[in-house]
């Protein structure tokens, strides 16, 4: 997955964030209700490339079930991201991360406008290129973050153990605070 159901909440705060600093934007009934609008359409977006991964599962575990030896060298991996793209293109959802993000983008801003929750007497593409470029940013810098709190964790003065309780603690807390070290949170 692109982004996290966990992300959303930042992600749209981040959004609305960065169009009022922009200048060019006003929420006319207040960035709280433009940010909980953000929210709900990056996450169905979200639920709905999950959506898509989990046909994309179900597809290929019912083959590894009825071919188990057509599977024996084949890198799951690269079969599942195949029917991925594959379910995806039939429902219309773009898997490219620049198109996806372009067409978010444009629908964030058609759907703030059409609730009136933003105002703005630029172009609408001006706008679309800050929620854009937002969304670019924070995966990048996020991506960032994470790497640098498995290095932490990688180097913690006692070893933890991935995927236990106390590792998940630890990689939540410092991953909190390279969000907010970045200004992503």
């Amino acid at each position: 997955m692109l982004i996290k159901e966990a992300q959303v909440p930042f992600i749209a705060r981040k959004i609305a964030i960065d169009l009022l600093n922009s200048g060019y934007v006003t929420f006319p009934k207040g960035i709280d209700n433009a940010i909980k609008e953000i929210e709900e359409i990056v996450l169905d977006d979200v639920l709905w490339e999950k959506e898509i991964e989990d046909k994309a599962r179900d597809i290929l575990a019912r083959q590894e079930e009825e071919n188990e030896f057509l599977f024996y060298d084949v890198d799951r991996r690269e079969v599942f991201k195949l029917l991925k793209k594959e379910i995806a293109k039939e429902e219309g959802f773009p898997i490219k991360k620049e198109d996806r993000f372009d067409e978010l983008a444009a629908f964030i801003v058609k759907e703030l406008w059409d609730k009136e929750l933003i105002d703005y007497d630029v172009r609408d593409g001006k706008i679309k290129n800050i929620i854009f470029n937002t969304l670019m940013e924070f995966l990048n810098r996020e991506k960032e973050a994470r790497e640098a709190v498995y290095e932490k964790i990688e180097h913690y003065k006692r070893p933890l153990i991935p995927g236990s309780d106390e590792w998940e603690l630890v990689f939540q807390r410092l991953y909190e605070q390279e969000l907010r070290k970045r200004g992503l949170i």
